[in-house]
């Protein structure tokens, strides 16, 4: 029979090992978030007269432009919709 102490000893030895265990063997989800591939992406170079709403139209004709000005907006962290000439933009390519 376990005294108090021991059963404290044994119970923190046995959860060293299954963490030891799960470190050394992974938790399994590991491998599958580090396959999956995250959406395509491209670079555009804004032109004279574009803003997000016309190169979002370009990229996806037949969508909702706004969902696509949303996420150029996330994936470039620019506070407004306002671009400029020249400017490079990381947009989605689906």
């Amino acid at each position: 029979m376990l005294t108090g102490r021991g059963r404290v000893v044994l119970s923190l030895i046995l959860t060293l090992v299954a963490i030891f265990a799960w470190v050394l063997f992974g938790s399994g989800t590991a491998d599958a978030a580090g396959s999956s591939q995250g959406p395509t992406t491209g670079v555009v170079v804004v032109q004279p007269g574009e803003n997000l709403w016309s190169i979002a139209q370009s990229i996806d004709p037949e969508g909702d432009p706004r969902d696509l000005v949303i996420r150029i907006r996330e994936i470039n962290a620019l506070g407004s919709q306002h671009v400029f000439p020249g400017q490079s933009l990381i947009v989605p390519i689906s």
